[in-house]
């Protein structure tokens, strides 16, 4: 296997690649349009969208394989859910809160509002999804283990 194909697939055990590019494509185009709309400038909306693109890609990504890790990672269904939520959504929060704080962002509480609106559902989606997808697997071995 080639240097590319072991980067992706040591990056897959991290990164859910999905929602990483989903992610980074829908937040790097919100940041260029709200930059370039204040400021007209399109290389310097540019230049935000892309450095947005690639924080949530890898960062996005990350949370993201967590929540998903923590959805199957338990065998109480309601913990399970509950931690894949909360735990991610937190380190997304404090970490952008982080950010903001450090780069000297004018108003850092309301630079990590949008990332409140939007991680805390996304985590809830997708680690019930996960959950659903692994619980339905589960159910599905166990039929045909019995030869149902």
């Amino acid at each position: 296997m080639n240097f590319v194909k072991k980067l992706i697939v040591f990056g897959g055990r991290y990164i859910d690649y999905q929602m990483a590019i989903a992610g980074a494509l829908f937040l790097g185009i919100v940041v260029f349009l709200i930059n370039y709309f204040v400021s007209g400038n399109i290389f310097g909306s540019l230049t935000a969208a892309l450095k947005q693109g690639a924080y949530t890609f890898i960062f996005g990504g990350i949370i993201m394989k967590t929540c998903e890790r923590l959805a199957v990672g338990f065998d109480n269904k309601k913990k399970a859910v509950f931690l894949s939520i909360l735990i991610p959504s937190i380190v997304a929060i404090s970490l952008t809160f982080l950010v903001h704080s450090l780069k000297g962002t004018p108003h850092p509480i309301e630079s990590t509002i949008p990332t409140m609106i939007l991680v805390i559902p996304s985590t809830a989606v997708w680690g019930s999804r996960k959950r659903r997808k692994r619980e339905a697997e589960k159910f599905e071995i166990r039929n045909l283990k019995l030869g149902r």
